[in-house]
């Protein structure tokens, strides 16, 4: 007994003390004061090269920071790879950017700002919701600086063919528009589409649809949750640090988000429902939306300039991904960046000082000019805009809202077979979900 209670007292006197450390380590420089000359640390991250190099050089020149980040663009597919190398060897980046979906692969190797040096108050006042995805126990494992929402694209000289005046605000809308945009010929070929929804293989985007719709489900369901009690959608946080699927909780309703969000989703491949409208023989929703055969497709703000130079003529426009009917929250999906310090970084504080003026309100026209996307800032995104596709941008990343994904590209082949197993009749829809579920608890205890 005596032996646990020793032990007890220094773990939490090492805890105190490497936290009075950090803030020590992280308070050494200011954010943004123009005074600090040696800041010089290394940047990994999967942005073009010559474009991140080229936002940095703009600002730093123009707020006169005498910051030097070395930034190294790294491949996607090898990402990982190099950096768990690196950190082995002690060679790794002060900091990476980190998108929201590498969080929990890369907790244990980020070295955390101390909310003695940004409160969490602070970091909810200043980024939007899907920023506090970078928020844990031990601090802020990144400071946000952009988002990519999820939109909806929709074709208006279709809409117009068949005198539809606006683009769905609501799902039950899309459902009953289906059928009046969908064109077949005699054998039932479907040869106009009015929205690509119920596969995988052939839906760019197709989990992040998913993950939308269901996020909306769970959002609506914690809502109307007399008890009081919420989860997150699809993986929660619990109190002791672990994290669990929510793919099976039924959120204190009748009928639980995910069968909500898979019956929707599947019934436009369905050929016996009215919203059916898409299938596996169709091409890519990407190609067949420039190509002008769909209505309706669901995207990226950064598809935007993709879409127009596939095709210039095009006559689309962009509205809100559509929400759940009657719901109290709104909401989409979003891809969010943020700046993260390496625990092996041989200068936190400076990387620290780097990251807050690359994230600041100041640095954002200079993000904006290249990159076109919304910032993560509260501020930015409260200024108006003139072009009304960039304040359905701006709007969207403020609504926008993510999840703890382990591993993006197994979560999507869980999200896949359940969806497919489901369709083809292998699984009935409770099945397929609870074999997703089970997939997913334990990618999620192998991770952790």
């Amino acid at each position: 007994m005596k032996n646990g209670k020793l032990f007890q007292y220094i773990f939490m006197g090492a805890f105190v003390f490497f936290i009075i450390v950090g803030a020590i380590l992280f308070s050494t420089y200011r954010a943004g004061d123009k005074n600090v000359v040696n800041v010089n640390i290394t940047m990994w991250g999967t942005l073009p090269e010559s474009s991140f190099t080229t936002f940095m050089a703009h600002y730093f020149s123009q707020a006169n920071l005498k910051y030097t980040v070395n930034y190294v663009e790294k491949d996607p597919a090898v990402f990982d790879t190099d950096l768990v190398e690196a950190l082995a060897s002690g060679s790794g980046p002060d900091a990476i950017i980190m998108p929201e979906d590498m969080i929990v692969r890369y907790s244990n190797k980020i070295y955390p700002i101390p909310y003695a040096l940004l409160p969490q108050l602070t970091f909810k006042q200043t980024f939007v919701q899907e920023g506090e995805l970078y928020l844990n126990d031990k601090g802020i494992m990144a400071l946000p600086f952009s988002v990519d929402p999820l939109v909806m694209y929709w074709n208006r000289d279709i809409f117009n063919n068949v005198s539809l005046t606006k683009s769905p605000a609501t799902w039950t809308e899309l459902a009953n528009l289906a059928p009046k945009i969908t064109k077949k010929d005699l054998a039932q070929n479907i040869l106009r589409s009015a929205a690509a929804l119920g596969e995988f293989r052939n839906v760019t985007n197709a989990k992040e649809i998913f993950s939308a719709q269901l996020i909306q489900n769970v959002d609506d369901a914690n809502s109307n949750n007399r008890s009081g009690s919420s989860l997150s959608p699809i993986v929660n946080l619990n109190p002791d640090g672990t994290l669990a699927s929510t793919l099976n909780e039924d959120f204190g309703q009748s009928v639980s988000p995910t069968t909500l969000t898979l019956g929707f989703f599947t019934n436009f491949s369905n050929p016996v429902k009215n919203e059916y409208s898409w299938n596996r023989s169709l091409p890519n929703s990407l190609d067949d939306f420039t190509n002008g055969d769909l209505a309706i497709y669901f995207g990226f703000a950064s598809e935007f300039t993709k879409i127009k130079s596939k095709n210039p003529n095009l006559n689309f426009d962009v509205s809100f991904l559509p929400q759940v009917a009657g719901t109290k929250v709104y909401s989409t999906y979003g891809r969010m960046l943020g700046m993260a310090i390496m625990k092996n970084s041989s200068s936190p504080s400076g990387a620290y000082t780097a990251i807050s003026a690359l994230t600041s309100a100041d640095a954002f026209p200079f993000w904006n000019t290249i990159f076109n996307l919304p910032s993560a800032r509260r501020d930015v995104l409260d200024q108006a805009e003139s072009s009304a596709v960039k304040t359905v941008f701006n709007k969207s990343a403020i609504m926008s809202k993510g999840w703890l994904d382990p591993d993006k590209t197994q979560t999507g082949a869980i999200f896949q077979e359940m969806v497919e197993s489901f369709t083809t009749g292998r699984e009935n829809m409770a099945e397929a979900i609870s074999a997703a579920s089970d997939r997913l608890g334990a990618l999620l205890n192998k991770t952790i």
